[in-house]
């Protein structure tokens, strides 16, 4: 019986590590020049797949680009559903101006209600929270959410973007 129990811890251990060396997902490419996130066909194709399936609630991507955002690249994503506007970051690395998504990316919203314009809140180069820019509106109120990262991962991965 001991013996059971260790080959299946062994088993499971390895298949944990497995999952956590997956490979990082290549997205497109950094314009070294002016910082534009240069995407081809498919990869925004993918990522507009990964972004609906990730909030499953009738979404939808309307722009993407690279921002630092408290010093650390993020790949940011404006969306709306029912005139709601919500902005995306998502964690991403940089090699050689490739922008990679890796399998430990964080994926954060932040929705506008009741602010005509939010943005992200910055504490040790994490987003933490959202904000509303916007002065004069009713409630001057963004909400913040933190998503499930590994649906937005898995799609991606499933479209096979790494080229």
């Amino acid at each position: 019986m001991r013996n059971k129990l260790l080959f299946l811890s062994i088993i499971i251990i390895t298949f944990a590590l497995q999952l956590k060396a997956q490979n990082p997902i290549e997205i497109g490419t950094l314009n070294s020049a002016n910082e534009e996130l240069l995407l081809s066909g498919k990869n925004k194709s993918a990522l507009r797949i990964a972004y609906i399936r990730t909030f499953n609630d009738g979404r939808k991507l309307d722009s993407v680009w690279v921002e630092n955002v408290g010093g650390r690249k993020f790949l940011l994503m404006a969306g709306t559903r029912m005139n709601v506007k919500s902005l995306t970051a998502v964690s991403i690395s940089i090699i050689n101006n490739k922008v990679y998504v890796e399998n430990t990316t964080e994926v954060k919203t932040c929705a506008n209600g009741s602010c005509t314009a939010c943005s992200f809140f910055v504490e040790h180069n994490k987003v933490v929270a959202c904000k509303c820019e916007s002065t004069g509106t009713v409630s001057n109120h963004c909400t913040f959410k933190v998503n499930d990262a590994v649906v937005f991962y898995t799609v991606l991965s499933k479209l096979n973007t790494g080229q």
